[in-house]
């Protein structure tokens, strides 16, 4: 069996295996919470392995650590009339164990109780280390182990230093540990993951550099390791960007940016009022010249109040830039197995319609049938399907032209 579920106790100890599923569904993210979903008979001896406080270990065969491990958050009993008949299914899910940092608030004095923070000599507290391993590894003390109070301390956690990534630097006060080390890591190449150790029985926090594999691991059509690519090309949605200030009827300041690099290569103009009347500027009507609105204004306000109008154009214009999207379903081969080549965290290169493109796989989807066969891998590459993906256009724009190329000599 390619997977094996292995269940554990609120104390980690390790209680049996669940050989037998209806679906399982689980995802692997970097730095994130991770989440899996097991759907089992109701009533049979799979059904009562995993308990409240206890949760799973999934395993993939020939790798020598889970994929993903976490604890129980959700009992659901299902059934239905057509489908989840007799005693009917469960649906058992939870997050992966990196739920343990979003758990944990980073107090400004780790070594007091919150009834004593007031009594802390500041009320922020300064980070200032050689790595951004070490500093996670300092943090993860003061959350979890010898650096907080006693009954912040969770006994079963592994905590090994790290000297991977830049300095890191920082202010923190009241923050959510899991939300910092987002930013942190993401800044500095490093990550860090809670995965349950099946010798130690204790939950082991692993702080690593990220790899770089983008020469040894690549997905394309020709390698047979890509079940679906999209790339999507999408004109502007702004190329002239008109902020209007403060001022009055014919006194009020309007600036305008233009994007003439769009125009040219879409043939289109698209204007938008960007309304800041915060922005303290008015029309010289002699000159037709910004100048202060306020008499109270020095001679910097209105600098910097001239540099917030440009920088305000900017930024329109880049929010309704052109826009490249592309889109990467690789599959699971033989030579290019999630889990054994590659993992969260890697570098790897996607080579379609003659362009490469390399970045990090941040996010991979995997549903196991109920024979523990693999269904389905989808990786998520770079930004692609987050809330904010990065835009590509250069290289997708490439894609295009040599696509015409080849049409060309056709």
């Amino acid at each position: 069996m390619p997977y094996r579920v292995e269940v554990f106790d609120k104390d980690l100890k390790r209680v049996g295996e669940i050989d037998e599923w209806i679906s399982l569904d689980f995802t692997v993210k970097l730095r994130q919470e991770g989440s899996w979903q097991i759907l089992i008979k109701d009533g049979t001896p799979q059904s009562q392995l995993i308990e409240k406080g206890g949760g799973i270990a999934i395993w993939q065969e020939g790798v020598s650590k889970p994929l993903l491990s976490g604890q129980v958050e959700i009992f659901q009993k299902y059934w239905t009339k057509l489908q989840h008949t007799g005693p009917g299914s469960l649906y058992i899910s939870g997050k992966c164990h990196n739920v343990l940092a979003y758990r944990r608030l980073m107090f400004p004095d780790p070594s007091r109780p919150v009834s004593e923070q007031y009594l802390s000599r500041l009320p922020n507290r300064w980070v200032n280390e050689p790595s951004a391993g070490h500093a996670i590894y300092k943090e993860f003390l003061a959350a979890f182990g010898a650096g907080t109070v006693p009954d912040r301390r969770i006994g079963n956690i592994v905590l090994t230093d790290s000297t991977a990534g830049r300095a890191m630097g920082g202010v923190l006060r009241w923050d959510i540990l899991g939300e910092r080390l987002e930013e942190w890591c993401e800044k500095r190449d490093v990550a860090y993951r809670f995965i349950y150790n099946a010798e130690t029985q204790k939950i082991d926090a692993e702080i690593f550099a990220l790899r770089d594999l983008s020469k040894t691991v690549r997905f394309s059509p020709d390698l047979g390791n890509l079940r679906e690519y999209i790339w999507t090309l999408s004109a502007p949605k702004v190329t002239r960007a008109i902020i209007g200030c403060s001022g009055e009827n014919l006194e009020r300041y309007f600036y305008q940016k233009i994007d003439t690099a769009s125009e040219a290569e879409w043939g289109m103009q698209i204007e938008r009022l960007i309304d800041q009347r915060d922005i303290q500027l008015k029309v010289d009507r002699a000159t037709g010249q910004p100048v202060r609105s306020d008499s109270s204004m020095t001679a910097e306000d209105v600098d910097a109040a001239k540099y917030a109008v440009q920088t305000a154009a900017a930024d329109a214009l880049r929010e309704g830039e052109k826009n490249g999207n592309f889109q990467v379903y690789p599959i699971d081969t033989p030579d290019c197995q999630f889990g054994k080549h590659y993992f969260v965290g890697d570098k790897v290169t996607v080579a379609v319609d003659g362009t490469e493109y390399s970045d990090v796989v941040r996010e991979v989807v995997i549903s196991v049938d109920d024979g523990g066969n693999t269904q389905d891998v989808a990786p998520k590459i770079g930004e692609q399907g987050s809330g904010e993906p990065l835009n590509l256009y250069k290289t997708v724009y490439e894609m295009q032209k040599k696509i015409r190329r080849l049409e060309a000599r056709m």
